[in-house]
């Protein structure tokens, strides 16, 4: 089993995906690391100590993290998951434990002295903790087994035209990750996202399965979807986080090309993940995998579905089936 430590800001995408790696059983999670991004880290971490309540996970422990990106205040996203976090549907609150005492980089710079080459780490939120981990202790991140982060855009932005959130949030910790020297880090960015895009019709049919889990997924992601509605005109939400989760449980589902990842960090394009793809751009040294469009749809909701509710798998199936030829 690959050991597990995901860095997060939950968030209604974040909580679905810790959900999916504590139910996975190829994953072993063994910490939670919170960040403040979608909102402030107060929020955030008893979030994640409720959802652990809610999938069974009592014993894994959290860690609170940074509150503030590296270089500025930023705006939160509460638009999209509500002043929460997680759309007005928190599953169990308040949690029945509390976060640890060691900080989030404290727990990251241990566990990887103690297990070198052994941890994986799962950024699904601003990379502050994992720049500051870099910044503390430049042995950090040789001593990652892998990175995978949820962040960037090959193509357009969703906070703004150039930028993917969280990134925007802290780019200057985006640019310090991408050039610290991790060995091969994927990134998962949103022109893989956008292809895990949750229908109308799998969203009821979560809400017919009818589990805590269930009615959680059904409830939080009302206010995800209303948001892009009001901002996109679509109707349905991507589970951006989640299919990060999807790459490390079966990484033939993103597929991913080489490439050099900068980051823009001031100007009109801040924020921005400047992809350079070493098979065109030959004279560049590929620092990074970036997750493709060429997502396997299917196979992402078979995956995500079918693991968190094995039982209903012939009605997950059937569903899958139609809402996504």
């Amino acid at each position: 089993m690959m050991k597990l430590v995901i860095d997060t800001d939950p968030g209604i995408d974040d909580a679905i995906a810790i959900l999916l790696a504590t139910a996975s059983p190829k994953l072993d999670l063994i910490a939670l690391t919170t960040v403040g991004g979608n909102v402030g880290i107060d929020v955030v971490t008893p979030n994640a100590l409720a959802l652990l309540e809610l999938a069974g996970a009592k014993d894994v422990p959290v860690y609170r993290g940074a509150d503030r990106s590296l270089g500025r205040e930023r705006p939160r996203a509460s638009a999209a998951h509500g002043d929460d976090g997680l759309g007005g549907f928190r599953p169990v609150f308040p949690a029945s434990r509390t976060a640890e005492t060691e900080s989030a980089v404290d727990f990251l710079l241990r566990i990887t002295r103690e297990q070198p080459g052994e941890i994986t780490v799962l950024a699904i939120g601003p990379l502050t903790n994992i720049a500051e981990a870099v910044r503390r202790d430049p042995g950090f991140p040789g001593r990652v087994a892998r990175l995978v982060l949820m962040g960037g855009a090959e193509g357009t932005g969703n906070i703004t035209p150039s930028a993917e959130f969280n990134f925007w949030h802290d780019p200057e910790a985006a640019s310090e990750v991408f050039a610290a020297g991790f060995d091969t880090p994927v990134m998962v960015g949103l022109d893989a996202t956008r292809h895990a895009f949750m229908t109308p019709g799998v969203r009821e049919l979560v809400r017919q399965i009818g589990t805590p889990t269930a009615r959680f997924i059904h409830g939080s992601t009302r206010q995800y979807t209303d948001h892009y509605w009001n901002r996109y005109h679509e109707v349905g939400s991507e589970l951006c986080d989640v299919l990060a989760v999807a790459q490390l449980i079966d990484p033939a589902l993103v597929p991913t090309v080489a490439a050099h990842v900068e980051i823009e960090t001031a100007g009109i394009c801040e924020g921005r993940s400047v992809v350079a793809r070493t098979a065109r751009y030959t004279d560049r040294t590929a620092n990074a995998l970036v997750a493709t469009d060429a997502v396997d749809t299917r196979g992402f909701f078979e995956l995500l579905l079918g693991t968190l509710f094995p039982e209903h798998r012939a009605d997950i199936e059937r569903t899958i089936g139609h809402e996504y030829r």
